[in-house]
């Protein structure tokens, strides 16, 4: 069955939408943005990123912050370790 014109456009968006992330997320970091879409290159990726640095960047308690990471570590813990990875 061929795309119709919404799917087309819900594509498109999408793809624009994780482009906008990138560059985002390129501004608040030393990565460029090539690297960035390296790491993590789908969009929860970086919706997961921008959940996980906002409570990096919260103000509470680092038991807190372990309470949260270990709330969504199934969607916060994989992004974690793709930056680790290219950090260490």
């Amino acid at each position: 069955m061929p795309d119709n014109r919404f799917t087309v456009a819900a594509g498109e968006a999408a793809v624009l939408t994780n482009d906008e992330l990138a560059e985002e997320i390129a501004k608040t970091t030393n990565l460029d943005l090539e690297t960035i879409n390296d790491i993590i290159p789908l969009k929860r990726d970086k919706d997961a990123y921008a959940s996980l640095m906002a409570q990096v960047n919260a103000d509470t308690t680092m038991d807190e912050k372990l309470a949260f990471l270990q709330d969504n570590i199934q969607t916060v813990g994989a992004v974690a370790f793709k930056l680790l990875k290219v950090l260490v």
